[in-house]
């Protein structure tokens, strides 16, 4: 070993810390604190013992005793959300219905009042019984396509279904009683013996042995009266048996009445034949029920029967079409508007051209206030220089004016709405409350030769006649146009 590597010794400690880092600088940054120390910043608080804890797997399930998941069901055959049922594809179009239609037409054939168009239809529209529907069924569009619907229906009362059993069954329910007549007579009790009798868990109602043969008519009986919207076996799922002697007793008891059916009219006719209800209904399957039902190419049914259809797409697909009437009745109108022109009624439009459509029965003609009598004249003239003016508004200081007017309207002279305003007859009788005369009238001072004379203003016109042509964008009696005289009109315009 060398001189140099003896001395290696000589170096002391492997601390390679600058003497000025070496003096103690009285702050403890950094530094870990003796285990010991920890307990004097607490103001030596005893520790408190964690007692005795469990470990940390006790409790815990195996990994190998886990529940298994089971096998992983396919993406394609996860639920996925139902579709709901689209309504049926078929054209549905409104209509007004035969007899509603007809007791309208005669309220207006006497009626001077104007009748506005849309709300007529509205009255339709509002009562299903007045609505008809005409549904037509839409051929496929496609090879793939489902088939076009087919409609079967009841001509007694209109029930319409795609189903022929829902017809058959609605006939049977309801019209029996068109063609028999039921009639309950006294028999004997039941005799036998019985070992229980059948309840109904619904209505506590005693029903009978189920080994009799009226017991199936019975159990028929009670879903049809009592349980219509159950079926047959559903029903059945509510019956008890109870083996009770008593129960049996009360039930044979009240047995001593029975139902039978007699063909119309031959209730009290001695000796007509007596049928049980079976036997009724096996007669009308084979002699009417086949009367009574039709398959038309094009359903004619009214709007609260076709609501009533055990069909939903149908149910739905009309309530659509009503639906969209309701918004805007253009069919209703137009079918309307053809029956009454049918009539002979009469249409005009008021303010202007495209302005809203009456109809009335009574045909407008000018008034020649030249060739009248002053009264008649008087009230013509008022109308005229007051549109859309009412009963409020009537000259006080005349008692017959209101007599005078009506005779006006029922021969045409003066237009009477059905909101009890009374307008002029013109090309376009005006409508609105934009014609109300505005409450003060102004008036004009003008200063002549250092005199003052006072003259009062003549009444602004709101007639569309004194705009200028080349005026646009102005509807009708939004623009007053002030002159300084304005010549009274002699003769209402002729109205087309």
């Amino acid at each position: 070993m060398s001189e140099e590597n003896g001395n290696i010794l000589d170096l002391g400690s492997f601390d390679f810390t600058p003497a000025w880092a070496k003096t103690d600088a009285k702050v403890n940054v950094g530094k870990i604190r003796p285990e010991g120390d920890r307990g004097t910043e607490r103001g030596d608080r005893p520790r408190k013992p964690f007692g005795d804890r469990k470990p940390f797997g006790d409790g815990r399930r195996p990994q190998g005793d886990r529940k298994p998941f089971g096998p992983r069901k396919p993406f394609g055959d996860r639920p996925r959300f139902e579709e709901r049922p689209r309504p049926l594809a078929c054209e549905v179009k409104v209509l007004p219905e035969t007899k509603a239609l007809g007791t309208i037409i005669r309220k207006l054939q006497g009626d001077a009042h104007a009748y506005k168009l849309k709300d007529l239809a509205y009255f339709f529209l509002d009562n299903p019984q007045s609505v008809l529907l005409k549904i037509t069924p839409k051929a496929p569009e496609s090879s793939n396509a489902q088939a076009a619907a087919t409609f079967f229906q009841c001509k007694a009362c209109g029930f319409a279904s795609t189903r022929e059993e829902d017809v058959l069954a609605h006939a049977l329910a309801a019209h029996l009683g068109d063609y028999y007549d039921a009639k309950e007579i006294e028999c004997e009790p039941p005799k036998g013996n019985f070992n229980c009798v059948a309840k109904c868990g619904l209505s506590g109602v005693l029903l009978g042995p189920p080994n009799i043969h009226e017991f199936n008519a019975t159990v028929r009986e009670m879903v049809r009266t009592r349980y219509p919207e159950m079926s047959e076996e559903q029903y059945r799922a509510h019956i008890e048996m109870v083996r009770d002697a008593d129960a049996i007793e009360e039930w044979r008891k009240g047995a001593t009445k029975k139902t039978v059916f007699f063909a119309k009219g031959q209730a009290e006719v001695e000796g007509a034949a007596q049928l049980t209800r079976e036997q009724a209904e096996g007669e009308f399957r084979r002699t009417i029920l086949p009367s009574l039902l039709e398959r038309p190419k094009s359903l004619m049914i009214t709007a609260d029967v076709a609501q009533k259809s055990p069909v939903k797409p149908l149910v739905w697909a009309v309530n659509d079409a009503i639906q969209a009437e309701r918004r805007a009745p253009a069919a209703m109108c137009f079918a309307l508007r053809g029956a009454f022109h049918h009539r002979k009624l009469h249409f005009f439009r008021a303010n202007d051209a495209r302005g809203p459509e009456f109809v009335t029965g009574v045909e407008y003609k000018p008034f020649d206030a030249a060739h009248a009598i002053p009264e008649l004249a008087r009230a013509a003239t008022f109308v005229a220089e007051n549109p859309c003016c009412d009963k409020s508004e009537f000259p006080a200081d005349d008692p017959e004016f209101e007599q005078h007017l009506n005779w006006l309207v029922t021969t045409g002279h003066v237009v009477a709405f059905t909101n009890g305003v009374f307008s002029a007859v013109e090309k376009f009788p005006k409508y609105g409350p934009q014609w109300k005369k505005r409450g003060m009238k102004g008036k004009k001072v003008e200063v002549e030769g250092g005199g003052g004379e006072r003259k009062e203003e003549t009444p602004c016109s709101t007639s569309t006649s004194k705009l200028e042509p080349g005026e646009k964008g102005l509807e009708a009696g939004e623009k007053v146009v002030k002159e300084e005289e304005v010549k009274d009109e002699t003769a209402p315009v002729v109205a087309e």
